[in-house]
């Protein structure tokens, strides 16, 4: 064999267990562990403040916050003070921690409406219920939040969307004032209208101008108290929904100035009726329907247009109030079209007035006859008085 060449294969030889040593003794570079998400102090619940346990956070934050870290966007040495809270995978802007304990690997924080997380909070309460699991995490806006112990599957954070116990107080509220206005709605003229009677006495009907005007105002009063209880906004109310009043509003007082003018007769009873004097229909389902679509004549389109277009309206109301938990914006072509709706019932009350007026009152009830005996003998007093002197 070639010297040279035998040479070369024991220097080969030598140098293999060197290299096998060299890969054996040499220890690889372990993964530093990771931040997890371990414990909640708090309720889950808007304007409440909550405490979380994170595992290896101090050392997340010196190797996050040292300067050779080409990726750092906050402070070096003070990461954690840039964390925001995740709930669902959507990061609450704005909401920085309280207070941090990088010891304790403890992080607080103040769950608030923002203006940068006003949309957040709106996809996470809705749709309307008293609590919810959610996955509940902390990291840095942006970026994949830290692992969590808190997930969907083990149900550990409920989410309390509107406390019970404000929603129970609220509702007897809701009830008290609807259980007085239905009483008052069927033994007085709070919803009714005094209509000419084919018996001897005016009746009432239900009014659908003072109908539609309730209706609203329920509805609007109901939606302000749970979307203030879900997100304490009191300001919900906007400028649509206040055109929707106000063409309600309208519509009632313009058929009341109707009812007024239209009030004067052209042939004189034989008595004079009294104004004051309520005559309540027998109240069903079924009459209270035919009055709110029905005129002297009969059924009418108008009203039945008008009413239709409220109850649509109504329902896209509550279903907005209930997915979002807030108050949904008209555009101006539904608002056109509901005033439009109102001012052709109004077109058709004038004529209905003008029939009504050339209609003669009719005779009184009996009660009236009552104070002619009281007033003669009244009168007839100073005559025996007379006679006794």
């Amino acid at each position: 064999m070639n010297p040279f060449i035998a040479t070369m294969l024991a220097c080969l030889l030598a140098l293999l267990p060197l290299e096998g040593r060299s890969q054996v003794e040499t220890p690889a570079p372990s993964a530093s562990p990771a931040p997890r998400v371990i414990e909640l102090n708090g309720d889950l619940e808007l304007d409440r403040i909550i405490e979380l346990r994170v595992d290896q956070l101090q050392a997340w934050s010196v190797r996050a916050g040292g300067p050779a870290d080409p990726g750092n966007t906050i402070a070096a040495g003070h990461p954690a003070w840039g964390l925001v809270p995740y709930i669902d995978g959507r990061a609450l802007k704005g909401l920085t921690p309280l207070a941090v304990d990088l010891g304790q690997g403890l992080l607080q924080f103040h769950l608030r409406i923002t203006p940068e997380n006003q949309d957040t909070w709106t996809h996470l309460l809705g749709p309307l219920t008293f609590q919810r699991a959610v996955r509940l995490s902390v990291g840095v806006v942006e970026v994949d939040p830290f692992a969590t112990d808190f997930t969907l599957e083990n149900e550990r954070a409920l989410l309390t969307v509107i406390n019970w116990r404000w929603m129970l107080a609220a509702a007897l509220v809701v009830l008290v004032f609807g259980v007085a206005f239905c009483a008052l709605a069927t033994r007085t003229t709070l919803l009714m209208e005094r209509t000419s009677s084919t018996q001897d006495q005016r009746a009432h009907r239900f009014s659908l101008a003072k109908v539609q005007l309730a209706l609203w105002f329920f509805v609007v009063f109901s939606a302000f108290l749970v979307i203030w209880l879900a997100t304490g906004n009191f300001d919900s109310v906007n400028g649509s929904i206040l055109s929707t009043l106000s063409i309600s509003a309208g519509t009632a007082l313009g058929d009341t100035l109707v009812k007024a003018a239209g009030s004067g007769v052209t042939a004189l009873p034989t008595q004079a009726v009294r104004s004051d004097e309520f005559f309540a229909p027998s109240w069903t389902a079924k009459r209270f329907m035919r009055d709110l679509v029905s005129d002297d004549e009969g059924c009418s389109l108008s009203r039945f247009q008008m009413l239709a277009w409220t109850v649509a309206l109504v329902l896209v109301f509550l279903a907005d109030v209930y997915d979002d938990l807030q108050m949904p914006v008209f555009g101006p072509e539904l608002l056109y079209l509901l005033g439009l709706s109102s001012g052709t019932y109004m077109a058709h009350r004038v004529p209905e007035m003008l029939r009504e007026r050339q209609r003669p009152l009719p005779v009184s009830a009996p009660a009236d006859k009552a104070e002619t005996p009281t007033s003669s003998a009244a009168l007839a007093s100073p005559t025996a008085t007379d006679k006794t002197s």
